[in-house]
């Protein structure tokens, strides 16, 4: 008993000099960590959210934003209207402001100027997390967990069924590809999908969205690293089941396009143009020129 405690006594002690070597990087790290946390919000959330409106109609009025005072602004004036289950589709080159409107519409930050309204009330009148409730998004850069195709899913919604889940995958174009593996949904994916194509793992995120019970869905890039082919028919898709709910497209490719409601073509930061496919299409203004230099 005492050979086997002298052991046990120097394999406790071994791994101190480790840890005291590293130790300068554990407290700096700590450091950092603990200085976000005691950060101050950038905005107050209210004691009381408000219930869901029951009209899903979301408005930007004058909307000014941007990610610091020395930089150019990222939005500049904006004015833009998605009635309940419409369907709007905004292009522009890349750094015109796009995405920026999907961070002020989940509240992870605040317009600096001008107001965003939702059913009629304040955006802020909402709390962020209700709002990430009713508005599912799938970001341009995808996350998917070091888990099975099945559990990916079923972060959106754990209580999802099989059905819900096949037929989310049907609609984003990628049942076929799953049910060709071994496994199944019981397929492991990877750190970060990577044991999967850059489009497999664009498809799953988008059906983990549509798992997920939402007013409003926002595709950012939806057609990345997808064929034409490939894209259309997930565009076309996505249209045909929308129903009732609202769809907003963020998008470089033209694919889609003509089945949107409205588009609105931004650059630098501004709006541009905004109507029709087939308005914006037949004048000789930016959307037109953006469409034959193919970088929409």
């Amino acid at each position: 008993m005492l050979a086997l405690f002298t052991l046990a006594a120097f394999e406790a002690i071994m791994p101190l000099p480790d840890a005291l070597r590293v130790l300068g990087q554990t407290l700096t790290a700590a450091r950092r960590l603990f200085s976000i946390l005691d950060r101050a919000p950038l905005f107050s959330e209210p004691q009381r959210g408000r219930e869901e409106p029951e009209a899903f109609h979301l408005k930007l009025e004058s909307v000014d934003f941007g990610y610091s005072t020395e930089s150019s602004p990222a939005l500049q004036g904006i004015d833009l209207e998605l009635p309940a289950g419409g369907k709007l589709a905004v292009v522009g080159p890349t750094g015109s402001g796009k995405s920026s409107l999907i961070q002020l519409l989940l509240r992870f930050r605040g317009p600096d100027a001008g107001c965003i309204r939702l059913g009629g009330q304040p955006l802020d009148a909402y709390r962020g997390e209700d709002l990430r409730d009713w508005i599912s998004v799938v970001p341009q850069q995808v996350h998917l967990f070091n888990a099975s195709i099945r559990d990916n899913l079923k972060v959106a919604d754990p209580d999802a069924d099989q059905q819900t889940l096949e037929k989310a995958c049907r609609i984003a174009q990628i049942q076929d590809f799953i049910i060709s593996q071994p496994d199944g949904y019981d397929t492991w994916v990877g750190e970060t999908g990577i044991k999967l194509s850059g489009g497999q793992a664009r498809r799953i995120a988008i059906a983990r969205a549509l798992v997920k019970d939402y007013r409003l869905l926002v595709l950012d890039e939806p057609g990345e690293g997808l064929d034409p082919v490939t894209e259309r028919s997930l565009i076309d898709a996505l249209i045909d089941q929308i129903g009732e709910r609202s769809l907003l497209l963020i998008t470089h490719h033209e694919i889609g396009l003509n089945r949107m409601d409205e588009i609105a073509v931004f650059e630098n930061g501004k709006l541009l143009e905004q109507g029709s496919y087939e308005a914006l299409s037949v004048t000789n203004g930016r959307f037109a020129r953006l469409m034959q230099l193919s970088i929409i």
